[in-house]
């Protein structure tokens, strides 16, 4: 009987696995509202469950990971230790609480390995995220009366955004968050691969680009565009903040205050993200994409640390790191001197950082030091893609890779150009 059932299950993932190649996964994030104190109250439970629970298993790894029937848990109190019931987590999310350990672990002893220092997971004074692992069992939606069902709570909750999911979505498993303005759902669903790449050629634009980083002007592009943008901490914050130093730590006025200080930051958060998503919705519709792979965490820890963190522009990078395995997106390598050489006749020279205008000692053209610099981005990955197709043609069809997973950081050029020539975002 256990043969049989390991063998449909088997059976089962290696479907789901042919599907998957075949789809693109999206995130649609759905709102909680109209929640009473009473559904407040309840959704707060389960995230001190889900700490004292994730709290409660890091503490004796070794003894605690064995079994997932949880029902009561040791915390730590101001006078020792006290033992406290574990009443609305359901079964699969302490499960998946668990795995997630269970792959924290993995993660730190993989990054051991090799050759990196890492040090133990930590206690966390909050959990923010729940993760429902199986659609129809942790979760339910009702897209009718826009209800949304969460295993260990009866009522039904009113969401909003349940427009955003397709008919043809399959849905899959969800997250619980809990942020400052409120409580969310993620919803995680796998659309048509055709459907997808369809709707981006009917908006891409035929015409190759370079983009470069900058600090004066966040993205340069190799046609002469550029695109800037700046989020300052807000008067409210820093006021919020000055208030928040002369309270008691620890007291309900400091409570209050310090929500009010994260929500403030949400908000300055959620307008970087909204600027990010449209220079991207912008940026893929162009037929390749070229950007150097400047190291955007060297910038922050220098002499630009303010202008880094209150544009985000490391956040672009790794959007478009995500769309490469679906538009062509190359990366040059961060060393190659694309500032220094001009774009026209290749003549290298040193230019200053002060010099906004290129001037070639050798041809006498005058340019852009930024556009300069995307147009000689742009070439250079043209090269690596024209030596990367060779190498293509001499591997042959019969080894192409199969498409390549979103984030493979050890994937080699060579390996990312078959990906996309398979997945046909390339064509030979």
């Amino acid at each position: 009987m256990k043969t049989a059932k390991a063998e449909k299950i088997k059976k089962t993932l290696k479907e789901t696995r042919e599907r998957r190649e075949n789809q693109v996964c999206r995130v649609y994030q759905l709102k909680l509202q109209n929640l009473s104190k009473k559904d407040i109250e309840k959704l707060d439970r389960l995230f001190l469950e889900a700490k004292w629970l994730r709290n409660f298993v890091i503490a004796d790894i070794e003894n605690r990971t064995k079994d997932y029937k949880y029902k009561e848990v040791e915390i730590k109190i101001p006078d020792g230790f006290e033992k406290r019931e574990i009443k609305t987590l359901s079964s699969q999310m302490k499960q998946e609480l668990i795995d997630q350990i269970k792959d924290d672990l993995k993660n730190l002893k993989k990054s051991k390995e090799n050759g990196n220092k890492v040090g133990k997971l930590k206690f966390k004074s909050e959990v923010r995220t729940i993760p429902l692992k199986q659609y129809g069992v942790t979760y339910k939606i009702s897209g009718d009366r826009n209800r949304v069902k969460i295993q260990g709570i009866k009522k039904k909750f009113r969401v909003l955004g349940l427009h955003q999911i397709p008919e043809n979505a399959e849905i899959t498993k969800g997250y619980l968050i809990k942020r400052p303005s409120g409580f969310y759902l993620h919803v995680v669903c796998y659309l048509p691969k055709e459907e997808v790449l369809k709707e981006i050629e009917e908006k891409r634009i035929p015409q190759p680009v370079g983009i470069d980083l900058g600090v004066k002007h966040q993205l340069t592009l190799s046609n002469g565009e550029k695109f800037n943008w700046y989020i300052p901490e807000t008067k409210r914050l820093k006021r919020l903040q000055k208030t928040l130093s002369k309270k008691e730590k620890g007291s309900k006025n400091y409570q209050k205050i310090n929500h009010l200080i994260k929500r403030e930051w949400e908000y300055i958060s959620n307008k970087r993200k909204d600027i990010h998503n449209k220079v991207i919705s912008y940026l893929k519709r162009f037929s390749l994409i070229a950007i150097q792979d400047d190291s955007i965490k060297s910038w922050k820890d220098g002499l630009f640390g303010k202008q880094i963190q209150n544009t985000g522009i490391g956040g672009i990078t790794a959007r478009l790191r995500n769309l490469a395995t679906l538009i062509p997106v190359l990366f040059v390598d961060r060393y190659e001197a694309t500032t220094q050489t001009c774009s026209f006749c290749g003549h290298r020279q040193e230019i200053l950082l002060s010099e906004r205008t290129f001037k070639c000692e050798s041809c006498g053209r005058e340019i852009d030091r930024d556009v300069n610099s995307a147009r000689n981005i742009l070439k250079t990955a043209i090269e690596q893609l024209l030596w990367m197709l060779k190498v293509v043609e001499r591997i042959g069809e019969g080894k192409l890779l199969k498409t390549l997973p979103v984030g493979s950081g050890e994937v080699k050029p060579v390996e990312r150009v078959i990906a996309l020539v398979e997945a046909g975002s390339l064509p030979l």
